[in-house]
């Protein structure tokens, strides 16, 4: 994982379980990766969910097919094409956007992919961030962030964070008038205008 391999919402996204079928089965460990099996011994095509973070090694040595979960599945791609906004990513799968990028990875590596589901991902975003996101510099009040904020999921929720403390500045910048010190970029173009000013005067002059 590289750079996230100190962060916390990078480790509990590969607790996300996702659904398999082993290709060769396995011996003696069926009772351990499969806490609902009785077996010690599970068959070539046992169906068994795992955590995300076993999947990419295992997927790689051929050692299990990956399926896509249902919250990724086409009903709830029908629901998202009918009403993006409308629906609660931080119950069904709350890093819905890292888990999708590792779990394709996966798919990818053990031939099972969706060529559909990047887009499926890409679309669910760029709705939802305009349905919710932008609605950040324009709460007014905690309970509507909350309200919108319990629909999110961790990337989202962050995104919305951000923007909200954004639009909160910019309204607290914006209520002081200039009193406060302008910026760099500002000051810059205030003297840009200015000796645009002074040059248009002096060619009127001549």
């Amino acid at each position: 994982m590289g750079s996230d391999y100190y962060s916390l919402d990078a480790i509990l996204a590969e607790e996300t379980h996702v659904p398999t079928r082993l290709v060769h089965g396995c011996t003696g460990v069926g009772t351990v990766i499969d806490a609902a099996s009785d077996r010690a011994d599970l068959l070539p095509g046992s169906k068994v969910d795992l955590p995300l973070w076993m999947v990419p090694a295992m997927a790689g040595r051929n050692m299990l097919q990956v399926d896509l979960p249902i919250f990724y599945g086409n009903k709830m791609r029908r629901k998202m094409k009918a009403g993006a906004g409308c629906e609660d990513l931080k119950m069904r799968c709350p890093h819905y956007y890292s888990v999708a990028t590792r779990l394709h990875t996966a798919m990818q590596a053990c031939l099972t992919a969706d060529e559909d589901f990047p887009a499926f991902i890409l679309n669910t975003f760029r709705s939802r961030y305009k349905e919710l996101l932008t609605k950040a510099p324009l709460v007014e009040s905690s309970l509507e962030a909350s309200q919108i904020q319990g629909k999110l999921s961790v990337e989202e929720s962050q995104l919305f964070t951000a923007a909200a403390e954004a639009g909160a500045e910019y309204q607290r910048w914006k209520s002081n008038g200039d009193s406060r010190p302008v910026s760099r970029s500002q000051s810059l173009k205030r003297k840009w205008a200015t000796s645009n000013e002074n040059a248009a005067a002096n060619a009127a002059a001549t």
